[in-house]
């Protein structure tokens, strides 16, 4: 996704040390992955909404549907 290899980890890592220190590291770190567990969640909660409004859900089953007919019939013919 980011393309991020052990090289630049290693260097976020030492600036990340250099600027925070070592004793404020492990808060940052959770306090970072609450906020992104935090955007996952309002992001997947946004799309059921979307999903709700919209009635997604069944669109999407009944083209599902229709490709597996599409499929029986020929397996038929």
């Amino acid at each position: 996704m980011f393309d991020i290899g052990l090289l630049e980890l290693l260097l976020i890592g030492v600036i990340t040390l250099l600027v925070l220190g070592p004793e404020k590291i492990p808060g940052a770190v959770r306090s970072g992955a609450k906020t992104i567990y935090w955007f996952k969640r309002q992001a997947s909660n946004a799309k059921e909404e979307i999903n709700k409004a919209f009635d997604l859900n069944e669109v999407y089953q009944d083209s599902r549907n229709e490709e597996i007919l599409d499929d029986v019939e020929k397996d038929k013919g």
